[in-house]
């Protein structure tokens, strides 16, 4: 990678910014032809509180600070390293014979590097002597001529094909609002902040021809980008229902001759993964020379299928196969087929029969019947330290010390996956955060830390 860079900084009376970065580079894993690509950023910063104490005009009280901004950049990204040209891989048989493997992947010399373009426009207020302060800003950004993996026809000797494709979208808003309750500096302190975010992930495109990509999954379960709509919709089955408008028993799930639920076979849109709103809060105090702090975080929105559930129910280790540590019979909410019509249904099973059959319809049972709103809300962090009085420093070459603790995914106050993080996803590699299985719990670090200043 060969790379030029330059930058221009601008700066009129100390109120209005103008920042530019231009970046060439010239990748030797991208073809000859398209080995060179440009992106460039500029940003645009009015602080208008300060223009206006230029020119004399005094300002209200309750204001201390105005700034509007706006920035557009563009990011470039090559081609991981021997993915341009098709090569055979060369092993050995068991009997020691030389061999060529063609490569599951076909390649394609002419694909160009990713681009993201993303625009940002913003305000930031503060008040009340810049006791009082927001951030508001709103963004837009979108990945174009993606590397991506397209399946292909196994018949035609490779599995996908190495494409440059898609337009995924990103819009949204960022707010962070912050303020000092309490301030003496000699005396106790509490400041606090409060961050919401809102994203809408779209896919505009994919490549022609193309309106569904696999992100993830398992057996009938499938996260998907479909063009038109939200990144990450969630397909699978739903019980079978009474699909009539002018039945009685209209959207009744339809059980079989043992009043147990039966499925329908047909893979349809679901849910989707993306939470419709992140919120964070974060109080600190601080008291000669202690410091708390702790952030409660909550995310609003989305759904998560959990395998982990499917097989906890099938094996009847799942809460829900026995309410209250019960299992007793009941009669499940359905109707069964009698002629050409339904009748509500009367007979009896036991727990460990219903939930069976829901789990064992197929591998991952009947997906309806385990996707999850995956909304939650936790106590994300605290962390506690302490500040040595420099009376106790005087001897020393040590100028300032401090020490402090903390601890990160502290308590997993609310989660509707019936006791599982829904932040526990199938794997790391993968954008399908709507499915889960048999994922590890998420962890709970502590931390230790000494600062010292000479």
């Amino acid at each position: 990678m060969n790379s030029l860079y330059g930058s221009v900084q601008l700066n009129y009376d100390s109120y209005l910014f103008l920042d530019a970065t231009f970046r060439n580079d010239w990748s030797s894993t991208l073809s000859k032809s398209n080995r060179s690509f440009f992106y460039p950023s500029v940003s645009l910063s009015y602080i208008f509180t300060e223009m206006l104490n230029n020119m004399g005009t005094n300002l209200p009280n309750w204001m201390s600070y105005g700034k509007l901004r706006a920035s557009y950049a563009a990011v470039g990204n090559d081609l991981t390293p021997y993915q341009l040209y098709n090569t055979f891989l060369i092993g050995k048989d068991p009997n020691n014979n030389t061999t060529a493997t063609r490569r599951n992947t076909l390649f394609d010399p002419n694909v160009q590097s990713e681009l993201i373009k993303s625009t940002e426009l913003g305000l930031e207020m503060r008040f009340l002597n810049n006791r009082i302060g927001f951030d508001l800003a709103w963004y837009k950004s979108n990945a174009t001529k993606q590397l991506i993996d397209l399946p292909m026809d196994p018949q035609s000797g490779y599995s996908t094909k190495k494409i440059n494709a898609g337009d995924v979208q990103n819009t949204g808003i960022e707010l962070m609002v912050d303020g000092k309750v309490l301030s003496k500096e000699k005396g106790f302190n509490w400041s606090l902040s409060v961050n919401y975010s809102a994203n809408n992930n779209t896919v505009e495109e994919l490549s022609e021809g193309v309106t569904k990509y696999g992100l993830g999954g398992f057996d009938d379960v499938a996260v998907l980008a479909v063009v038109g709509q939200k990144y990450g919709e969630i397909y699978g089955t739903k019980f079978n229902r009474v699909s009539d408008k002018a039945s009685p028993f209209y959207g009744k799930i339809i059980l079989d001759g043992n009043g147990l639920p039966t499925r329908n076979a047909e893979i349809v849109r679901l849910g989707n993964q993306q939470a419709k709103g992140l919120l964070g809060f974060t109080n600190a105090f601080e008291y000669k020379g202690f410091g708390l702090s702790f952030l409660f975080d909550a995310r609003f929105g989305g759904q998560i299928f959990s395998a982990t559930q499917v097989a906890m129910q099938r094996f009847g280790t799942a809460g829900i196969t026995a309410p209250n540590g019960e299992r007793e019979n009941f009669v499940v909410d359905g109707v069964v087929a009698s002629g050409n019509t339904f009748v509500q249904n009367t007979t009896e099973v036991t727990p460990q029969q219903y939930w069976v059959s829901v789990s064992t319809a197929n591998n991952l049972g009947i997906t309806e019947a385990n996707l999850y709103d995956a909304s939650s809300f936790r106590l994300r962090n605290v962390q506690l330290s302490y500040e040595l009085p420099t009376r106790f420093l005087a001897k020393t070459p040590i100028q300032k010390a401090k020490i402090g603790i903390s601890c990160n995914n502290v308590w997993l106050i609310k989660s509707h996956v019936r006791g599982i993080d829904p932040e526990s996803v199938y794997a790391t590699n993968t954008n399908a955060t709507g499915f889960e299985n048999a994922g590890l719990p998420t962890t709970r670090a502590f931390m230790f830390n000494l600062n010292l200043s000479f």
